[in-house]
C-alpha cells in the first residue's frame, strides 16, 4: 500500500509546482491575438462614446508631454508599445502577460526630442497623479515609476501604475484637456494592432 500512495504523492507535488509555476494568462488585442513586445497598439475605450485612442498632449509647459485622450473617437492617438519591467523580454517569450510589469513607451517622435516612454509623477499645483513622457526627474526610492500593469476588467482591460503600490488609471477630463492618471473607477481598455503607415 505504501509503495502506491508514493508514487502518487510524487505526481500530487508535480501537478502543484507546475501550476505554481505557470505563466500568467496573454493579454489579446482586438482580433484575438497575444499582445506582442514586437508589436505596436493603439489604446482605445472599450465602449464607442468615449473619446478616441491615447496620445500625447503638453498641459502647463510645452515639454513633458503628458498620456492623454483624443476627444474625437474617430482619432485612434499613437501607437504604444510594451515591454517587461525588468528589461528585454526573453528570445522565447515576446508575450505579453496580464498581472506582470511592463513598460510603455509611445512609437512616435515628438517635438520634445526625449524618450517617450511613460511614467507616473505628481502634478506641483493640484498633486494630482498623471502619467507623463520622458525621463524621471527626482525618481522615488521604488525607482518603479515606470512600472505598469495590464490587467483584465469589465469585458476588456484596465492600466495599472505600480509605482509604490498598484493604483488603477483613468482619464480626467478638464478645461485643458483629458489626461490619464490615478482613477476610480478605471477606464475599460482595449489594444488594436496598429498597422504599417503606408508609403509616401
Amino acid at each position: 500500500m505504501v509503495s502506491l500512495r508514493l508514487p502518487l504523492i510524487l505526481l500530487s507535488l508535480l501537478a502543484i509546482s507546475f501550476s505554481c509555476s505557470a505563466a500568467p494568462p496573454p493579454v489579446y488585442d482586438t482580433e484575438g491575438h497575444e499582445l506582442s513586445a514586437d508589436g505596436s497598439y493603439n489604446v482605445l475605450p472599450a465602449s464607442p462614446g468615449h473619446g478616441g485612442g491615447l496620445t500625447m498632449a503638453p498641459r502647463v509647459l510645452p515639454c513633458p508631454l503628458l498620456v492623454a485622450q483624443e476627444t474625437d473617437e474617430r482619432r485612434k492617438g499613437f501607437p504604444v508599445r510594451f515591454t517587461p519591467w525588468g528589461g528585454a523580454a526573453a528570445p522565447e517569450d515576446r508575450t505579453i502577460r496580464v498581472s506582470t510589469d511592463v513598460r510603455i513607451r509611445f512609437n512616435a517622435a515628438t517635438i520634445c526630442v526625449q524618450s517617450t516612454e511613460w511614467h507616473v509623477g505628481d502634478e506641483p499645483l493640484t498633486g494630482a497623479r498623471r502619467v507623463v513622457t520622458g525621463p524621471v526627474i527626482g525618481p522615488s526610492p521604488s525607482g518603479r515609476e515606470n512600472a505598469f500593469r495590464v490587467e483584465k476588467y469589465g469585458g476588456g482591460y484596465k492600466l495599472v501604475s505600480c509605482r509604490d503600490s498598484c493604483q488603477d488609471l483613468g482619464v480626467s477630463r478638464d478645461g485643458a484637456g483629458a489626461w490619464l492618471g490615478a482613477s476610480q473607477p478605471p477606464d475599460v481598455v482595449v489594444f488594436k494592432k496598429a498597422r504599417p503607415s503606408p508609403p509616401d
